[in-house]
């Protein structure tokens, strides 16, 4: 059942069901949410007169009651339009699209960054800051999407794929963590220029393929510095994305670099950042290393947590990405074969997943998006996940499904 509501009577934990105006002309993300921030309260009354809440999926808030008791109150129940296609993997693409173009232009500006970097100039901090302003709105109203989307790779803008996505991780995270809008504004800044010293390396240690030499390595441990050194000349430049910069390297237990820097000298949102600068290193494949499965690579983060980052700070990044993160390729029950959407922070056991093999091994087109929670709950544990696998074992190319579902 949905309630018709003023959009001032919303709160934090009612779930949006639909807006009195097209989704595609709000800046929402996903066409149905849980309000969670202040932020997504401030722009559903920007955008919005009034919304429609369901009072099923939102959580069980004296606000909603009261409001249903009200006669004033609106009921709406509405039918489902039989399309003959899947509304969920519908609704799917149209986030993923919307929330691309916030990444390309994001990316176009990070590569701008580099070549400048690369050729002496200044960076722009009104600009940096205008692209980070636009991820965190994005993050802020919905970070699945964005999350989905760091499977994409810019082939051949590596660091510039990197420093993307490691900010989009970083303001997940800041997002989970509690961060303001003005704080996740910081760290947004300081994640998404963090490497941008790599800009003055020499091309043959970027793309070397072998293990490179003590001289070079003592070269890459310079690029912190390096950016540190151009940035804090940079007009209205925040310290503490500085901070971020110099020191995303450094370790709890000392043996970090460039200061060697230990436990609470490493201020937290440096940690946020280091945290998501290592897993989205460790899950990308290099020539000189396979990627590690998302799993596998929470699993070897939290077991040296305690020298690198702090336990308590390494599982809540795995809170906040979930035990089967965005992008790992699930087995189900059934024998099917999906890809993990997004992550369902009361249920993490059953995300949303993207189903690409049918019980067959049999290509699924089009592609369905599979709410487990929901189906679990109407008794369909079939559905449920068995295992993470190896996307190599069944010919699954993440990037490539990402890029297919964006062009719908």
């Amino acid at each position: 059942m949905r309630i018709k509501v003023d959009v001032e009577q919303v709160q934090i934990g009612m779930y949006v069901a639909a807006l009195d105006r097209p989704w595609l002309d709000s800046p929402f993300l996903f066409q149905g949410f849980i309000v969670e921030m202040e932020e997504e309260l401030a722009m559903l009354r920007e955008h919005c007169n009034y919304v429609f809440i369901d009072d099923i999926q939102s959580r069980d808030t004296e606000a909603l009651r009261q409001l249903k008791e009200q006669a004033s109150a609106t009921l709406v129940v509405e039918k489902p339009r039989s399309t003959g296609a899947d509304p969920a993997s519908d609704t799917f693409r149209n986030q993923l699209q919307r929330a691309v173009r916030t990444i390309q232009r994001s990316t176009e500006g990070v590569i701008r960054f580099f070549n400048d970097m690369r050729l002496g100039r200044s960076v722009e901090t009104s600009e940096a800051k205008a692209v980070v302003s636009e991820l965190v709105s994005t993050i802020a109203t919905n970070s699945n999407a964005a999350l989905w989307l760091t499977n994409l790779r810019a082939r051949h803008e590596e660091s510039a794929a990197h420093c993307m996505n490691t900010a989009i991780l970083a303001l997940a995270f800041a997002r989970h963590l509690g961060y303001s809008h003005e704080q996740m504004q910081v760290i947004g800044l300081g994640a998404l220029l963090h490497d941008l010293g790599i800009a003055r390396l020499p091309d043959r240690i970027i793309k070397s393929s072998e293990p490179l030499s003590d001289e070079d390595e003592e070269l890459i441990r310079r690029h912190p510095r390096d950016a540190y050194n151009v940035l804090k000349l940079t007009r209205d430049f925040p310290p503490e994305a500085l901070d971020i910069i110099l020191h995303h390297h450094e370790r709890v237990d000392g043996t970090g670099y460039p200061d060697g820097l230990a436990g609470d000298e490493i201020a937290e949102p440096v940690r946020i950042v280091a945290i998501a600068n290592r897993y989205d290193s460790i899950t990308t494949p290099r020539p000189y290393r396979p990627a590690l499965m998302p799993p596998d690579a929470l699993a070897e983060m939290h077991k040296r947590a305690e020298q690198n980052f702090g336990r308590r700070l390494m599982e809540e990044f795995i809170k906040c990405v979930g035990i089967y993160p965005v992008g790992s390729v699930v087995l189900l029950s059934s024998g099917a074969v999906g890809v993990v959407a997004s992550s369902n922070p009361a249920a993490r056991l059953k995300p949303q997943v993207l189903l690409v093999r049918d019980e067959h091994g049999r290509d699924v087109l089009p592609r369905r998006l599979l709410d487990l929670a929901a189906m679990s709950s109407t008794g369909l544990g079939q559905w449920s996940i068995s295992r993470v696998v190896d996307p190599g074992d069944y010919g699954i190319d993440i990037a490539l499904i990402a890029e297919e579902e964006l062009r719908g």
